[in-house]
């Protein structure tokens, strides 16, 4: 099955080239099933890869996943752009 991500993040590009299912929220609203919902909450440094990691792990899956990437707005990132952090 799919994995639902913002077709904004460096995952979706990097997945669908690996060959995952992935879908953005238009095609997802199109779905007539009810996805399991994840929050994930990335502290690691390497918040890119790490999300490329964990999407790819759940993609893998049977189950639609609709993945939502959660940040702390007090939290500073020293290890990574502050622009990939706004569009989460």
């Amino acid at each position: 099955m799919p994995i639902k991500l913002p077709s904004n993040l460096p995952a979706y590009d990097v997945l669908n080239r690996e060959g995952v299912m992935v879908m953005d929220a238009g095609q997802a609203a199109r779905q007539d099933i009810r996805p399991l919902k994840i929050g994930l909450l990335n502290l690691m440094p390497k918040k890119i890869q790490t999300e490329n990691q964990f999407a790819r792990l759940i993609g893998a899956t049977p189950l639609q996943i609709d993945l939502h990437l959660i940040r702390m707005s007090e939290h500073q990132t020293k290890t990574n752009d502050a622009e990939h952090m706004e569009e989460i």
